[in-house]
């Protein structure tokens, strides 16, 4: 398992979340998804038994060649290497209780790709409060990391508002984030890293690599 809060610890800060009160429950599910086998026995009016065993295998995310699918989070991303994840844990705001899911791509003791998705309650976002949400998810993020905030710029994912910011740590670490509102789900994606680890090329090619399924 890698030690995904070293870059988080660098920073003195909590782990990859909006929210300033965030309860990590530690649950992580394998990229190979979860299988259920159901096994059904019928008998006729003969008395003759047959059994019948279905295996469904759900929420599958797969990787070939540096391009991760999240099948339950119905996006596409380049990774380097296959990412830890999803690591899911909870999150309470104004809004109520949150599922966060993330991957971590983490390449060094100091620098990662990252790449999370949570959906937020039915009502909570709509068309007149986006921009207003990402940029309080953006903020919220660097105060949890004590980072410094840098720059602001809006995107667009087709009709899909976003926004993508940056921000400095301990006057080594470079956070580079992008982050969308697809409908109430809310994505965010980037890296972290210190001393230049990860290049601005590099990290700029994962960000624009970011696809909704």
């Amino acid at each position: 398992m890698k030690r995904l809060f070293i870059v988080a610890a660098l920073c003195s800060a909590a782990m990859f979340s909006g929210c300033m009160e965030t309860t990590y429950q530690n649950k992580k599910t394998n990229n190979g998804g979860s299988t259920t086998t159901t096994t059904t026995t019928t008998t006729d009016d003969n008395g003759n038994t047959t059994t019948t065993t279905t295996t469904t295998t759900t929420d599958t995310d797969s990787y070939t060649k540096k391009s991760f699918h999240s099948n339950n989070g119905k996006f596409s991303i380049n990774f380097l290497n296959p990412p830890d994840g999803p690591i899911v844990s909870e999150e309470t705001n104004k809004a109520g209780m949150v599922q966060i899911f993330q991957y971590v791509d983490q390449i060094s003791n100091s620098a990662m790709y990252v790449a999370v998705y949570k959906d937020y309650p039915v009502g909570v976002i709509t068309d007149s409060n986006t921009n207003e949400k990402l940029k309080l998810e953006a903020s919220n993020f660097l105060k949890n990391f004590g980072a410094k905030a840098g720059s602001t710029v809006e995107e667009r994912l087709g009709g899909n508002k976003g926004i993508t910011f940056t921000g400095t740590c301990n006057d080594s670490i470079k956070i580079n984030m992008r982050s969308y509102f697809v409908g109430r789900r809310y994505y965010q994606f980037g890296t972290i890293a210190a001393n230049s680890e990860i290049s601005d090329k590099d990290s700029k090619k994962f960000l624009s690599s970011f696809e909704l399924d």
